[in-house]
């Protein structure tokens, strides 16, 4: 495992990167879809107010102005005129209103109301004026023919009078309806009715139309489009420089009758008397500040994210080379260490064998004893110069190596601690509970470190038990660790001194004679070395618990 773990390391952290890409462009792209969604809910919103706007504005002759045209009640034309400019006012499809009053001879008297603004263009003689915006014609002979299918249909006692005819080369759709005398309703009274210019309608109706829905709706970001059913743009919302702006943002299509009436009526009407023309209302979201940002987020955002999983990539791969060095200088040293220690061996081994000679005295002869001298001498510079190299390799040692993490019992740890104290226990006459469980979870730890940390505190109970001589020693098993804990009954500490009797050379008011106020900073170093915790309970004048957390021992660390 150690061999390959750097391996196994760089290959979790390039999958890990490769994953922090793949969620990126996820996230992105859902934020980018989400945006797309919401955009294309728009569409849908404006395409469905656009239509309602069509329907409502196109049927509201039918349905708002023709009821309230009440020749019964209004017998002159000025009446009648009065509400046709009102009618006027409020819908700009209408070319004309009539009404068709049936006269004293049996013959019908037809009373025709045009716009003053907007002459008919199927008639070129005098007109007489009416109620302004209104002008008037009495019986007009361009639409006798008119006259001549209105009354066929109407005699069909039907709501409504639908048809569509040419006066004078113009396709005009009629919609008229006839009134009745109360209270039976069977005799036909008169008709009123509205002609509408097709031709008219396609040239300006629309344009006018869009550009008023465009303002009703602040619909300033959308592409609004009438086209007719031979598929030629009619009318748009925008100027055609700018039609392929947002040709990439969703569309929405919605067909449509080119009628000014209630389709249903269509059934009402004799057969071909209305062309079929379907025309399409179609609606585009074009530069939205939304989309546009989403757009631009989404790729600034990848990109980052990108640019972070290159920097980690190369921090990888610097990461993998520093921890290969590593392993090289951890096998440098090894080996060092074997060389060094044969070295030192070496001249131990030769400097133990010509002292045990000289000292038996076997070569008496100067030359001899000199030449041995000379030995002696060369193995105690080598040895010097093997010592010099040790400690200059001690210098830049961390100090955690100097730890050597076993598997131990922790109720042995005490147990050896407390051992250290039985004489002096004993000679103080000291009262001692001890409450070990057997077995307790083996700790991973560095046993003459812990022995240490427990020698400290016991010092520091016994030292500051004030007179009680007790002290209650404990251990227990937790989920993830070992606690033992050590109390006493004497002066406690005072809770502002709690927080600093973990410092160096800190001395509390109430400080004993001696000590040099390291014991407890040496133990919480030891203990955050061995990722465990020491943790004080005081109350001044009942005395003091010490527990030491020790976490259990893992498989790696065992290792």
């Amino acid at each position: 495992m150690r061999r390959y773990s750097f391996h196994i390391l760089a290959g979790a952290l390039i999958a890990t990167t490769i994953l922090l890409m793949w969620f990126g462009y996820r996230a992105t792209s859902e934020w980018r879809r989400s945006t797309e969604q919401v955009v294309e809910r728009r569409t849908v919103n404006v395409m469905y107010l656009l239509m309602a706007a069509l329907n409502r504005d196109m049927r509201g002759v039918q349905n708002q102005v023709l009821p309230q045209l009440d020749p019964l009640n209004n017998n002159s034309d000025a009446d009648l005129g009065d509400e046709v400019a009102k009618a006027f006012s409020r819908f700009p499809y209408p070319e004309s209103f009539f009404s068709l009053r049936s006269g004293e001879n049996g013959k019908g008297v037809l009373s025709v109301f045009n716009r003053a603004d907007r002459p008919p263009p199927w008639y070129h003689g005098d007109v007489e004026a009416a109620e302004f915006p209104a002008t008037v014609l009495k019986n007009p002979p361009e639409l006798s023919e008119l006259v001549r299918l209105v009354e066929g249909q109407a005699s069909l006692r039907t709501r409504f009078v639908v048809f569509e005819m040419a006066i004078k080369g113009e396709p005009y759709q009629v919609i008229a309806r006839p009134v009745y005398v109360p209270p039976s309703r069977t005799r036909l009274h008169s008709i009123v009715g509205v002609t509408i210019n097709v031709n008219w309608v396609k040239a300006h109706y629309f344009t006018d139309l869009l550009a008023e829905f465009a303002r009703t709706v602040d619909a300033r970001h959308s592409l609004l489009k009438i086209i007719d059913e031979t598929g030629k743009l009619i009318a748009t919302n925008r100027p055609p420089v700018n039609d392929e702006a947002g040709s990439d943002g969703p569309v929405r299509e919605r067909k449509f009758p080119l009628l000014f009436f209630d389709p249903g009526l269509r059934a009402t009407a004799p057969p071909d008397a209305l062309p079929v023309r379907n025309w399409t209302a179609r609606a585009q979201i074009i530069g939205d500040e939304s989309m546009l940002a989403a757009t631009t987020g989404t790729r600034r955002t990848f990109l980052l994210i990108s640019i972070a999983a290159g920097a980690t990539i190369v921090a990888l791969l610097l990461t993998v080379h520093a921890a290969r060095s590593a392993a090289l200088l951890a096998t440098m040293k090894s080996e060092f260490v074997s060389a060094v220690t044969h070295e030192l061996k070496t001249p131990l081994s030769s400097i133990r064998l010509v002292s045990e000679t000289l000292a038996k005295g076997r070569f008496r002869s100067p030359e001899k004893v000199s030449e041995y001298a000379a030995l002696l001498l060369n193995d105690v510079g080598r040895l010097g110069r093997t010592v010099d190299n040790l400690l200059t390799v001690s210098r830049v040692q961390d100090i955690d190596r100097f730890y050597t993490f076993e598997s131990v019992d922790p109720g042995t740890l005490l147990e050896d601690a407390l051992h250290s104290f039985d004489a002096y226990l004993k000679e103080q006459g000291f009262e001692v509970n001890v409450d070990i469980p057997a077995p307790l979870p083996a700790v991973s730890a560095d046993r003459i470190a812990i022995g240490q940390v427990l020698e400290n505190v016991l010092d520091n109970a016994i030292r500051y038990s004030n007179g009680t001589r007790h002290l209650t020693i404990s251990a227990s098993a937790l989920t993830a660790s070992v606690s033992l804990k050590i109390a006493d009954k004497g002066q406690g500490i005072p809770p502002e001194e709690v927080p600093h009797v973990f410092e160096k050379f800190y001395r509390g008011h109430g400080a004993s004679p001696g000590g040099s106020g390291l014991g407890l900073a040496i133990a919480q170093r030891i203990m955050k070395d061995h990722h465990g915790e020491i943790r004080l309970e005081s109350v001044p004048g009942e005395g003091t618990v010490a527990e030491i957390v020790l976490p259990l021992a893992t498989a790696n660390r065992a290792l």
